[in-house]
């Protein structure tokens, strides 16, 4: 047997070598920097989030939209939080960046989050529907990643 590393989903098909955690993780830290308080994410560009979870269905993928907007809006709020004036520092100061980072910290964990599910969602799509033969989540993770920047 040869020493490539394999998916955790135990098919047998070779990969990156990253762990479905690291996948997820390093799609959220790309889909975190796209928020800011002055420019919120694209259309397209939460439309890829809700890809990303796998959901299924034209239901799953309106409560999947709804989600990803959710989580927008709580991150916009946490850094305009961050960005303003406080006693410690007035806003522009490390107090301020740091707020910031723990906003941006909590968003990366969350959007992970749902991207973890989105693998097993995908996987239990491809079961259903694909009989198995379907493409693998991690590849969407793989493609999101390469295709924006990390």
């Amino acid at each position: 047997m040869d020493d490539e590393p394999r998916d955790q989903n135990n098919n047998g098909a070779p990969h990156s070598g990253a762990t479905d955690q690291e996948l997820s993780w390093n799609a959220a830290v790309l889909a975190t920097a796209w928020v800011s308080p002055a420019t919120p994410m694209s259309e397209n560009q939460g439309w890829d989030l809700v890809g990303l979870q796998h959901m299924g269905s034209a239901q799953g993928e309106m409560y999947a939209w709804n989600r990803v907007l959710r989580w927008q809006r709580q991150l916009v709020e946490a850094l305009t939080a961050a960005d303003a004036p406080s006693g410690d520092d007035g806003g522009r100061g490390t107090s301020s960046r740091h707020r910031a980072a723990e906003a941006r910290g909590a968003a990366t964990s969350a959007m992970r989050d749902m991207l973890l599910a989105g693998i097993t969602a995908g996987e239990q799509t491809n079961q259903i529907w694909g009989n198995g033969t379907g493409r693998d989540p991690r590849d969407d993770l793989r493609a999101f990643i390469a295709s924006h920047g990390g």
